[in-house]
């Protein structure tokens, strides 16, 4: 409590502070929920290319992957090979599909265990692409969310902002 000497004086203060108080944080908040939301914005932004980033390098070890398993699986495979077979491993890039083939077993043991080794590789692989999924999905949850509060406090913006958000890891796989 103020203790005063000048009873008039106090009122005065007491009637002009505790309004300018308020006045004073309330546009501190809207100044703060600015920022805020220009943080959260530029994160979300940020978030989306770094998640397009990931599925780019996901998607090149997969192609590389498979790429070089298939080149070397073409030189070991034996001459006398059934040639539709052939085809199908060279395009399959998928170890499980090549096991059930009865043809599988003519291969040499290092053929084999190329092919078996691609598909552990691969099997990580999935497993990343499947995080990354779950991480887009999320980022998609916040993404909405956001836009939602923007629309609340800026209806005029929110088409920008959610077109930029779409875009914002458009070229990053080139």
């Amino acid at each position: 409590m103020l203790s005063c000497d000048a009873p008039n004086l106090c009122i005065t203060m007491s009637n002009t502070v505790i309004p300018f108080f308020f006045l004073t944080a309330f546009l501190l908040s809207i100044g703060c929920t600015s920022d805020v939301r220009q943080e959260e914005y530029a994160g979300l932004l940020q978030q989306a290319a770094s998640l397009e980033q990931r599925h780019c390098r996901l998607k090149s070890s997969t192609d590389s992957l498979w790429d070089v398993t298939s080149a070397r699986l073409e030189k070991a495979m034996p001459p006398g090979f059934p040639a539709v077979d052939r085809d199908i491993f060279l395009k399959a890039r998928n170890a499980d599909h090549m096991r059930m083939f009865m043809s599988f077993q003519k291969l040499d043991a290092a053929a084999q265990s190329l092919v078996n080794e691609a598909g552990n590789y691969d099997a990580i692989l999935a497993a990343q692409v499947q995080n990354l999924l779950k991480q887009q999905q999320d980022f998609e949850k916040r993404k909405i969310s956001f836009l939602k509060k923007m629309e609340q406090k800026d209806a005029a913006s929110v088409q920008t902002y959610a077109a930029e958000l779409r875009t914002a890891g458009n070229g990053i796989c080139r």
